[in-house]
């Protein structure tokens, strides 16, 4: 996954954790077109 579209969606998910108060598990979930291992990817990189 290109670094641009990873900080995309780790912005998006760390806002959306502050103001709905759900875990980034949650969250990426619903992101369905997403596969495994990119979601793997973003969620590594939001816990760093």
């Amino acid at each position: 996954m290109p670094s641009w579209k990873k900080s995309i969606f780790i912005n998006a998910i760390k806002a959306r954790m502050e103001l709905e108060s759900r875990t980034e598990e949650d969250i990426i979930q619903e992101y369905t077109k997403l596969t495994e291992e990119e979601k793997t990817e973003i969620l590594t990189d939001i816990n760093k």
